[in-house]
């Protein structure tokens, strides 16, 4: 938030903080998850390897393994929550979101295995209200729990015995948006003059 003219100023944020929002906290909740859920599942780092990359966009190809992508679909709702202190009103915008996860490795099984337990621990975190919320305390940012939907693609066949397999966990993403409106006029002085009049009589000109 900044100051314009001795207003505060908070622009709405749009779908470019939406992915960005998601990213940023999937990249410090992430790697503490996966060592956890190493320990839950007494898997070793290759079976559940770190993420080499975290993007807010769709890459033409991808280079570094294993890769989590989160992207904005579509935005929609703009419901009127309140306003702000000096009126501006302030909004719950609605993002339909993906986050994707990619996992390369050798063998059919192992890659479907290591895809499925990485798509768990990314639900995980995003399923973490309070972890959520600390991303960002000054504005509302939630995941509407009952909108989450998976889907797992078929494993891809690559260069000798390494397979792709990928998934995605789809959501609708919650945020507070303000907006502040422009000012239609500014009033600097006004002059006014008194003028002493009885009962009954009229005002001159």
């Amino acid at each position: 938030m900044s100051q314009v003219g001795g207003h505060e100023f908070e622009a709405m944020y749009g779908p470019q903080f939406a992915k960005n929002f998601v990213n940023e906290y999937l990249k410090v909740e992430i790697p503490k998850r996966l060592i956890k859920y190493r320990n839950y599942w007494d898997v070793s780092n290759d079976e559940l390897p770190d993420q080499a990359e975290f993007l807010d966009y769709e890459p033409a190809t991808m280079d570094s393994w294993q890769t989590i992508i989160t992207v904005a679909l579509s935005g929609r709702g703009f419901t009127r929550v309140g306003h702000m202190r000096y009126g501006d009103p302030e909004y719950q915008v609605s993002y339909n979101m993906r986050t994707y996860a990619w996992a390369r490795t050798e063998g059919e099984r192992s890659v479907t295995v290591m895809r499925d337990r990485l798509i768990v621990v990314i639900r995980s975190a995003l399923m973490d209200h309070p972890c959520l919320k600390r991303r960002n305390p000054q504005r509302e940012a939630m995941i509407e729990e009952s909108s989450i939907t998976e889907e797992y693609s078929e494993i891809t066949l690559l260069k000798g015995d390494r397979y792709l397999a990928g998934a995605y966990v789809g959501y609708e993403l919650r945020i507070e948006e303000p907006i502040v409106r422009e000012k239609l006029a500014d009033f600097e002085n006004i002059d006014l003059e008194t003028v002493e009049a009885g009962p009954g009589q009229e005002l001159s000109d």
